[in-house]
C-alpha cells in the first residue's frame, strides 16, 4: 500500500506542476517522495517472490524473524537509551568546548546520544579519544567500555541467537511454509475472480480457511 500511495502522491504532484506550468511543489520534496516511491516498489518484489516456492520460503523467514525479534528490540532500545542518557548528561560538561561525546546525526542531542551508542555497539563506529576529555573523563571511558560489552557482546549475540532459532524452526517446515506463502498470495487476489460464475454449476463448494 505504501508503494501505491507514494507513487500516486508523486504522480499527482508532478501532474499539478505540469498543469500549472510552475514549481508548485519544491523539487526537493518531490525527489524525496520519488525516492520513497522507488524504495517501496523494490520492496514490493519480496511480495511477488512468493510466486516461487524456493523463494517463498525466504519470504516467510524474513517475516518470522522480524516477528520473533520485535519484543527483544524493545530491550535493545532500553539499553541504548540508558547508555545514551548517560552520554547526554555528561556531554553538558563539554558545553562551550569544541569536543563532544556525541556524534551529529539529526541535530537533536538526545536522539544523537542514543544513535551514538547504536553506532558504537552495533556498528563499531567510534573514536575512543573523544571520551578522554572533560571533567570525569575516566567515568565516561568506563561507561563507553561497558556499552561496547553490553550492546556488542551480550545483546547483539542474543539477537543472533534468536534469529538462529527462528531459522531452524522455519527450515524444519520449509516446504509447508513455501506452500503457505503461495496460498496467501492466491487468497490476496481472490477478489479478481467471480466465484459465483466459476462455481455456478457446482452443487457444493467447500472453502477451507484457518480459524485465526
Amino acid at each position: 500500500m505504501m508503494s501505491l500511495y507514494c507513487n500516486l502522491l508523486f504522480l499527482t504532484m508532478f501532474t499539478i506542476c505540469i498543469v500549472k506550468q510552475e514549481e508548485y511543489f519544491s523539487s526537493d520534496l518531490m525527489h524525496i517522495i520519488g525516492a520513497y516511491a522507488c524504495f517501496f516498489m523494490w520492496i514490493k518484489i519480496f511480495y511477488w517472490m512468493r510466486l516461487f516456492q524456493s523463494l517463498a520460503y525466504y519470504v516467510k523467514l524474513i517475516y518470522q524473524t522480524i516477528s520473533d525479534i520485535s519484543a527483544f528490540m524493545l530491550m535493545v532500545l532500553i539499553i541504548l537509551t540508558s547508555f545514551g542518557c548517560f552520554l547526554y548528561v555528561c556531554n553538558r560538561n563539554l558545553t562551550g568546548r569544541k569536543a563532544t561525546y556525541l556524534g551529529v546525526y539529526f541535530g537533536n542531542e538526545f536522539v544523537d546520544s542514543i544513535l551514538s551508542i547504536y553506532m558504537i555497539g552495533a556498528l563499531g563506529n567510534f573514536s575512543p579519544s573523544r571520551f578522554r576529555t572533560g571533567y570525569g573523563s575516566h567515568f565516561v571511558m568506563f561507561m563507553f567500555l561497558m556499552s561496547t560489552f553490553f550492546v556488542s557482546v551480550i545483546f547483539m549475540n542474543m539477537l543472533i541467537s534468536i534469529m538462529g532459532n527462528t531459522f531452524g524452526m522455519v527450515q524444519d517446515g520449509a516446504d509447508e511454509n513455501g506452500l503457505r506463502e503461495q496460498i496467501v498470495l492466491i487468497d490476496d487476489h481472490i477478489w479478481l475472480l467471480d466465484l459465483n460464475k466459476i462455481f455456478a454449476a457446482q452443487k457444493y463448494i467447500l472453502r477451507i480457511a484457518p480459524l485465526s
